[in-house]
């Protein structure tokens, strides 16, 4: 039962991306003055990506880590926060590159975005955030509270970023014919699909972790309760936490 369960959350999030996802289509051929036209292949095909990115993110929160030293591997869920917090940040770099372009500079045509450049940030930025998110997670104290930190700063910065590059891209879209390949506009687009993409993994993580975690209550050797929450050793088995 709880398998069906789940496979109707996960049904339900694809529904609710798909519609998110067409909405915003037809809000953008609408604001165009363009023929309502909706690519339902495409957004099918995204939908899936989002929520298969998702539920691999909240796996290690479906069930109890095993009996084990080291519990469930977070390695993967960390990889994927690290490739959206790079999304965030090459979102926040292509910003201030539009604001100096297209309002300090008073450039807006040259408020543009060549591929090379955009993917080499983003490469790197993403192996730097991966370092520090998996320096971060095996610290000394392995818990997967850590997790529900970095979802709920990430969440917290793609909608400042979102709600900062609104203004900018109706301005930037003013002054230019083609505003596609504007930093402004890239920015919104990362910054909504990050905040898209993080708000699943973030309410699931907030309502599972209303209670108290089972990593804080039990032994990861041999999941024994623990008599006292901050001991260093496993009362049981004498393994230092």
């Amino acid at each position: 039962m709880k398998v069906f369960h789940r496979i109707l959350i996960i049904l339900g999030a694809f529904v609710c991306t798909v519609g998110v996802l067409v909405g915003m289509n037809v809000l953008i051929n609408i604001s165009d003055g363009s023929t309502i036209s909706v690519q339902w292949e495409t957004w099918f095909i995204t939908a899936s990506v989002i929520v298969g990115t998702q539920t691999i993110f909240i796996l290690p929160f479906v069930k109890p880590p095993r009996h084990s030293v080291k519990g469930k591997s977070l390695i993967l869920s960390t990889c994927l926060a690290s490739f959206i917090a790079s999304v965030l940040t090459i979102g926040l770099v292509l910003l201030v590159y539009s604001i100096v372009m297209s309002l300090i500079m008073d450039l807006p045509k040259k408020d543009e975005i060549q591929e090379e450049i955009f993917f080499t940030i983003l490469l790197s930025s993403w192996i730097v955030w991966s370092i520090l998110l998996l320096i971060f997670v095996f610290r000394k104290k392995r818990d997967p509270h850590s997790l529900v930190k970095v979802t709920s700063w990430l969440f917290a910065g793609s909608l400042i970023e979102f709600l900062l590059s609104i203004p900018l891209a109706i301005i930037v879209a003013r002054r230019s014919s083609c505003y596609c390949a504007t930093g402004s506009f890239i920015t919104l687009s990362l910054s909504f699909l990050a905040s898209l993409w993080l708000f699943g993994p973030f309410m699931i993580i907030l309502l599972v972790w209303r209670k108290r975690p089972w990593t804080k209550d039990h032994c990861f050797n041999c999941g024994y309760p623990r008599k006292i929450a901050d001991s260093e050793k496993c009362s049981e088995c004498g393994v230092e936490m």
